[in-house]
């Protein structure tokens, strides 16, 4: 059985939700997660096993860890470990009983609009440093056409913002809104 790596997972799922469907899709094509490390942020590791009826569970809890670690392990969850301020665990079941999402809706929300202005003040950054540049190539383009080799560095150097700028911004989007579809779920209850 091998291991296979799933580069920026976590980046792509930022959202506990989507986390939670992209692992159990993941087992269902026979990839088992394996326990988190120092790097789950940048890339999740999966055994190659036969599928099997697993839930996942990614939790951003508001209870004191020792109570909460306890509880949940008690009542048979494993734990796989951690990723930014989220807990994730999973157990088995059989077919038709799926076991209920017991996640910290509240802790969530909060890790949502923290993490989502995160997101949209470096996506701010990497607009300021576009801004910047081109605003440096202008000035210095109407005092003197630079060489060529320079100007393409500029234009390299330039282009380069755009990609983060726009992962930053999708990321802070898809946080936001999930803040925003929690706290309508919040005060429904």
């Amino acid at each position: 059985m091998g291991v296979q790596r799933s580069l920026f997972a976590v980046m792509k799922h930022i959202v506990p939700s989507d986390l939670e469907y992209y692992l159990e899709e993941k087992n269902s094509e026979g990839l088992k997660l394996l326990p988190l490390g120092s790097a789950s942020f940048f890339s999740l590791l999966f055994s190659e096993e036969k599928p099997e009826k697993l839930r996942y569970v990614v939790d951003c809890p508001t209870l004191p860890k020792a109570l909460y670690m306890k509880k949940l392990t008690e009542e048979g969850w494993e734990y796989m470990g951690q990723s930014m301020n989220c807990y994730v665990w999973r157990i088995g079941y059989e077919e038709g009983s799926r076991p209920a999402d017991f996640s910290d809706k509240t802790g969530q929300k909060i890790h949502c609009f923290r993490l989502g202005l995160i997101m949209a003040a470096l996506a701010l950054v990497f607009l300021g440093l576009f801004a910047a540049l081109c605003y440096s190539l202008y000035a210095e383009y109407k005092v003197q056409a630079p060489e060529a080799t320079r100007l393409a560095k500029y234009l390299v150097v330039i282009v380069l913002q755009l990609p983060f700028f726009a992962c930053f911004t999708s990321m802070a989007v898809k946080l936001l809104k999930e803040n925003s579809r929690l706290n309508r779920r919040v005060i429904l209850k």
